[in-house]
């Protein structure tokens, strides 16, 4: 179960890593099967887990047991790495402007590697620093799957 607690915790984590501010209003974290998750940020059949909007939501497939199993909530803690860039993007340049706003001119491509790129790094050092032991954390890091691929700017 995804508690006020839990996202509050995972964001004081993440804004440790990053240094990004915490802001006022938490996330609102929207549970969809994984056919509706797939329909809404794909348009069609997809393996997403997790999205976030540029509105700041974050859409996370069903079948996570976030806050149960370490991988699951690895994958809301890069969700939520990408709610406070999102955040710190919004903070950068005109903060009356909603926080969609910091996603209304499409990335280039470098910027979006580097969203990436840091929000699979906050995402590996967290399951790093919650393993009990190295064999749990290669385990983990194992059951995330193939390593993303970023494409060439």
């Amino acid at each position: 179960m995804i508690t006020a607690k839990l996202i509050a915790s995972l964001l004081n984590v993440v804004a440790g890593y990053t240094g990004y501010a915490i802001p006022a209003t938490p996330p609102e974290i929207v549970i969809l099967t994984h056919a509706d998750l797939a329909e809404e940020v794909c348009g069609r059949p997809c393996g997403i887990l997790a999205f976030t909007t540029p509105e700041g939501r974050i859409l996370l497939d069903d079948s996570l047991a976030v806050g149960r199993d370490p991988r699951a909530t690895s994958i809301l803690v890069h969700e939520l790495t990408h709610f406070l860039q999102l955040h710190a993007a919004v903070v950068r340049g005109d903060a009356s402007k909603p926080l969609g706003a910091a996603l209304s001119v499409p990335m280039d491509c470098h910027e979006w590697n580097e969203r990436e790129h840091e929000a699979y790094d906050v995402q590996l050092r967290w399951l790093r620093d919650t393993a009990p032991t190295m064999r749990v954390l290669s385990s983990e890091i194992a059951r995330l799957g193939a390593k993303p691929v970023f494409p060439a700017c």
